[in-house]
């Protein structure tokens, strides 16, 4: 019975809570956090009731990754026990509901997915349905058609997910998914092109949809891809046909961008500059070729040097990420980020105005804002920077966290994630933990410059402890 109330969960959660909306675009986060609200403690009121003695089986509680999970929730009930506004930390904030109510909820079904058998393939399938719907809405509606007639609509929202920031965050967890389900099948089989259609369709949508951060999502998730292809031939095969998949994407935007580009509805920016000028050709070019190459050497019997690849792989990531922060720090200012650079700034003061405790335990879940506004040159600057708008978080999900959860519970985040992406990576004879990998780091990385969402964390709160039932006969 187990077993069908979570897949009725699951497939709830993915299916409904995207497409829901109660008067469109207007309190759309208010609607469908709400939505989650409701569906999740009813569900887990369900399996307390009927499944109480079975509920915990199959957890490895044995394992490092279960012991990350317990101190972010450790951290998270000091947050909220120490809050100084105890209803809007256990609520959320209306608009958003990323309180503890909500934490706990996301927590509750990760553990309970952690000790859940793996799912069919019919499973899946139903659970990519509505991702593959929204990926369309998002591409049709860059170029102004809206198969779907919505409230308030305006170029900032994307299909029936909200402003492009959200859908970046949802995108994160559901197109890495992808690239992960379809490396992970038979090169070329019926399963295979499947996936790849649903993978290109994503790619697509992260491509078009506006905000440069989805460049961070594809760069994680392709990375980590790489850096697990490398130690076989067989897998690097497969890495190759992803990289020729990325290119026909990229390939697809260029044309899209050149028929037409008229009716392209947002600003121009790194992603769609990225795919112009045959880039995608070049990309499909290299893969091709680099698949031709691995082949020849295979019928040859040429040794495959894996670790000498990753070795370089790791030297040449070193190199571009110096470089990266390099380039970040001389650009850097209140500018950069459409803004963040400011709102990072006056963030960074309103962790300077803490307490020594309340930078240790944070102001409570959800409560940037109350906070934000009750300190007064706090608030005197918001309100000259921002006239007529709310600023609700620090558009970096760690420094958001360090506000509202303090130290303890920033450092438990990470701590919880390392341990997550470790269990992943050492398993590496599992399907699932290399699928379920990729949305950890593609949303991490987003999140460095997003923020907590109905419709992105739960996601990558289900994929964690979907991953996690796959690892835990091995990783202790």
């Amino acid at each position: 019975m187990r077993k069908y109330i979570t897949w009725g969960y699951l497939i709830i959660i993915c299916t409904i809570l995207p497409l829901y909306m109660k008067d469109g675009y207007y309190m759309l986060g208010e609607s469908k956090g709400l939505l989650y609200l409701g569906v999740s403690a009813a569900f887990a009121l369900v399996l307390v009731l009927f499944e109480r003695k079975k509920l915990l089986s199959g957890i490895d509680k044995e394992s490092f990754a279960f012991f990350g999970l317990m101190a972010f929730l450790f951290s998270n009930i000091i947050s909220f026990v120490f809050s100084i506004n105890k209803s809007v930390s256990f609520f959320g904030l209306e608009g958003w509901r990323g309180g503890f109510l909500t934490v706990i909820l996301m927590l509750f079904f990760a553990l309970v997915f952690s000790g859940q058998e793996l799912f069919s393939k019919y499973v899946t399938a139903a659970l990519l349905l509505t991702p593959a719907f929204e990926f369309v809405l998002g591409i049709l509606g860059r170029f102004g058609i809206y198969p779907i007639a919505i409230a308030h609509q305006n170029n900032s929202f994307v299909a029936t997910i909200g402003n492009i920031n959200w859908y970046v965050g949802f995108l994160s967890v559901f197109v890495s998914l992808g690239v992960g389900l379809c490396y992970t099948e038979k090169l070329f089989s019926k399963e295979f092109f499947l996936l790849a259609l649903y993978e290109i369709l994503g790619l697509v949508a992260l491509l078009t949809q506006g905000s440069e951060s989805g460049g961070l999502v594809i760069i994680g998730a392709f990375l980590l891809l790489l850096f697990r292809s490398l130690g076989s031939r067989k897998s690097f095969l497969k890495m190759s046909a992803q990289f020729f998949i990325l290119g026909l994407s990229m390939e697809i935007v260029d044309i899209l961008m050149l028929a037409f580009g008229s009716l392209y509805n947002y600003q121009d920016n790194l992603l769609v500059q990225a795919c112009s000028g045959f880039k995608g050709l070049i990309l499909m070019a290299s893969a091709f070729f680099l698949y031709r190459l691995s082949r020849l050497f295979e019928e040859i019997s040429g040794k495959w040097r894996g670790k000498l690849f990753t070795e370089v792989l790791l030297f040449a990531l070193g190199i571009g990420i110096a470089v990266a922060v390099y380039k970040l720090r001389s650009s850097f200012g209140y500018g950069f980020g459409n803004g963040r650079g400011l709102i990072w700034s006056i963030s960074a003061d309103m962790f300077h105005t803490l307490s020594p405790w309340r930078k240790l335990v944070g102001v409570g879940q959800d409560g940037f804002y109350s906070y934000a506004y009750s300190v007064p040159e706090i608030a005197d600057s918001l309100l000259n920077t921002f006239p007529g708008n709310k600023l609700t978080n620090a558009h970096c999900e760690l420094l958001t966290m360090l506000i509202e959860r303090g130290l303890l519970g920033a450092v438990t985040y990470l701590f919880f994630m390392g341990t997550i992406l470790c269990a992943f990576i050492k398993n590496k004879k599992e399907r699932a933990a290399t699928i379920c990998a990729l949305p950890v780091i593609a949303y991490f990385l987003n999140s460095l410059v997003s923020f907590s969402t109905v419709t992105s964390t739960p996601y990558l709160m289900l994929a964690i402890g979907i991953g996690l039932s796959s690892c835990k006969s091995e990783i202790s």
